[in-house]
């Protein structure tokens, strides 16, 4: 003997059917859009690090340019400090001594 569904009974599983849709649904959309946050916050760590490594190389380049302009002034010190000693020497012999009584 075969049974029939009640109306009510219809109702109920097709409510049912329509709340677990309506659920998998959301989950799928919400799914898709996190995994579209992620690939965004994906390519910006992507930018960041590419910017990290441009941050590099400029400072590699500053490091060069002030261990060249250390050196130069490394130079001009041993040069002013010939200069001083030459400037000394001549001093020395074309002014005359203090006298010693006076």
């Amino acid at each position: 003997m075969l049974r029939t569904m009640s109306t009510d009974t219809k109702w109920i599983i097709g409510t049912g059917i329509a709340v677990i849709t309506a659920i998998v649904g959301t989950g799928g959309v919400l799914a898709g859009l996190m995994l579209t946050q992620i690939s965004g916050v994906n390519a910006r760590i992507d930018d960041l690090r590419a910017d990290m490594i441009d941050l590099r190389a400029d400072m590699r380049e500053i490091r060069a340019t002030l261990e060249r302009f250390d050196a130069r002034l490394d130079a001009v010190e041993v040069a002013l400090a010939k200069l001083d000693q030459r400037l000394l020497t001549i001093e020395r012999i074309v002014l005359p001594a203090a006298e010693s009584g006076e």
